[in-house]
């Protein structure tokens, strides 16, 4: 097994000794006309509201979206850049930096926010999202996500900020760039709440997050989402 991988795994079997295994469970993916109709009005609004190089900060039904919530107590456990024009999202995952089809990764959230980066323009965002394709391919930051960042690795949410030239890839706990501190870092322009089987108004104003999503103060590190 890689040791970047099982130092995480280490960790995160520490963790869920004293939170207890319950809390893994999850959510159950909601399916159904209805639940297809709301996801779709998600993409439109998306579509719609979105723009190169902003992200997409969301609660998914993968088993590391779990391990992510689980650990960290996080509504928010991974980010990803959109490809606005392409329909696609760049995301970091445990087997590297892929390309997801935006239809995919919204069929596999619970909830999902589109935030504008701060200083977004068309052009910067263009730049931004060329950075994220520069960096296909590239392996996972396992260590990073503890604090000790390995070069030319990444993990979600420091390939989203580095892509904005935003601090990055630095020594220490501490500097863990948690997918839920996006939130702060931009502006919410559309945030879905959790699946209800109820379309959002693709006209509708960004709401203001629920008080229990706000961000707590992060552990010294975080797990990242696997893929199913």
């Amino acid at each position: 097994m890689n040791a970047r991988l099982f130092l995480t795994l280490g960790l995160l079997g520490i963790l869920l000794q004293s939170t207890g295994c319950a809390a893994l469970s999850g959510f159950a993916r909601r399916t159904g006309p209805a639940y297809e109709a709301e996801v779709q009005s998600w993409q439109q609004i998306i579509q719609e509201k979105g723009g190169n190089g902003m992200w997409l900060v969301n609660r998914g039904y993968r088993l590391g979206d779990d391990i992510v919530a689980t650990a960290t107590g996080s509504a928010f456990p991974h980010a990803a850049i959109l490809d606005h024009e392409n329909e696609v999202v760049i995301e970091a995952l445990w087997p590297g930096n892929v390309v997801t089809p935006l239809d995919e990764f919204i069929a596999l959230s619970h909830r999902v926010a589109l935030v504008q980066p701060e200083g977004w323009t068309p052009e910067a965002g263009d730049a931004a999202l060329a950075k994220a394709r520069s960096q296909l391919g590239k392996k996972y930051d396992f260590a990073g996500i503890l604090g000790l960042p390995g070069s030319n690795r990444w993990y979600c949410s420091e390939l989203a900020t580095w892509c904005w030239d935003r601090p990055a890839d630095r020594l220490g706990p501490w500097y863990v760039i948690h997918p839920r501190r996006l939130l702060k870092m931009g502006t919410v322009i559309f945030d879905s709440g959790s699946r209800d089987g109820v379309p959002d108004a693709p006209s509708a104003a960004a709401p203001a997050l629920p008080a229990e999503s706000v961000p707590a103060p992060a552990p010294p590190f975080y797990i990242p989402p696997a893929t199913d």
